[in-house]
């Protein structure tokens, strides 16, 4: 590509019409979506999959902003050319990066960032279209998608560490939602994950709905806040009327579960389970905690999770569910053969 020969005029680069595409037809084809939105408004949202090469960072963003409010938009224009002039051939270099492929180009609205973006990408080589009403169409069709949702579902129960999203995913028909939030819904539910915020969860909801098959579904018994996000209410509500399923594993499997889902191999893993552990002084006494922080230390860690289930977890736990009625209860001792009588479980609630 040759900077030189690129023509930056307004009338090539936002008045040619961009060929334009739906989101749903770019994924289908396999594009590569790339949302050309600063970076705080990439990490606020986006469509799954998506890179973001932005047009503009949130300075300059708020600078054209500024401007378009006070001169008016052919100046707020005006100066939108003049940053894009400066990094071209930066921002150029971030689509070269991805390879020979097709860009599906998204902004806010689908209008001036992703239509200036697209023209010039098929000015330099490559191959790009336009997706439709950008990433606001996305995300309406999204809440239209999970705002509504209440299928019938199997909710699995259990204590901590007897499986449920082990056995979930000896399934077919399942929504996975700690998963989908990035988090295991407990106090460490964090550790060594990155959990996700509440639009890009609600996004994923939407394409695992579209991936489940029929109902009813299987899913985790949760609270209706996991993590960072929270379950559309809809379905936190279909969780409550579903049919109940209570799984047991004795304290030793439930030990060496939890053990082997949380490892604690670094030293950033060991400060970060201590800092959790400290925080615990309220509910279970200094006494206590140090004893666990003392076992952590020692490498202990079958002892420390005995402490953390037998008076920390299954007390709160056992008093949360003591008003529930389950239509099954199952040993998950075997995985397998637990996953087994769930799905005739479900074949005779067809």
């Amino acid at each position: 590509m040759v900077m030189e020969k690129l023509d930056l005029s307004r009338s090539n680069i936002l008045g040619s019409v961009a060929e334009t595409i739906s989101c749903q037809e770019a994924q289908k084809k396999g594009f590569l979506l790339v949302d050309v939105r600063s970076a705080a408004e990439y990490k606020s949202g986006t469509i799954p999959g998506a890179v973001n090469v932005p047009l503009f960072d949130e300075s300059e963003r708020s600078v054209i902003g500024t401007i378009y409010n006070h001169a008016g938009k052919d100046q707020a224009i005006d100066q939108g050319f003049l940053y894009v002039e400066k990094k071209m051939g930066e921002m150029l270099g971030g689509f070269d990066s991805h390879g020979e492929c097709t860009f599906a180009v998204f902004c806010a609205r689908g209008g001036m960032r992703s239509r200036s973006i697209v023209n010039l990408l098929n000015q330099t080589g490559h191959h790009a279209v336009k997706v439709d009403g950008g990433y606001k169409d996305f995300r309406t069709a999204i809440l239209q998608a999970v705002e509504d949702f209440a299928p019938p579902v199997i909710v699995i129960h259990g204590l901590t560490g007897t499986g449920k999203t082990r056995i979930l995913q000896h399934l077919d028909n399942f929504i996975d939602l700690e998963d989908l939030a990035q988090h295991r819904s407990s106090l460490f539910g964090a550790l060594d994950l990155h959990p996700r915020n509440q639009r890009d969860f609600e996004a994923l909801l939407a394409e695992q709905i579209e991936q489940a098959g029929e109902p009813p579904y299987f899913v985790e018994g949760e609270s209706r806040k996991i993590g960072r996000v929270f379950i559309p209410k809809a379905f936190a509500m279909a969780m409550k009327a579903g049919k109940l399923v209570n799984v047991t594993a004795s304290v030793e499997t439930r030990i060496t579960r939890i053990v082997e889902d949380y490892p604690v191999d670094t030293p950033e893993q060991q400060v970060e389970v201590e800092r959790i552990l400290r925080s615990l002084v309220r509910s279970l006494g200094h006494e206590k905690v140090e004893q666990m922080c003392s076992l952590l230390a020692e490498r202990n860690l079958r002892d420390l999770v005995r402490i953390l289930l037998l008076e920390y977890y299954d007390p709160r736990y056992t008093r949360s569910m003591s008003n529930y009625t389950f239509d099954l209860e199952l040993s998950a001792e075997d995985i397998p053969q637990c996953a087994a009588r769930l799905i005739e479980f479900r074949e005779s609630l067809l």
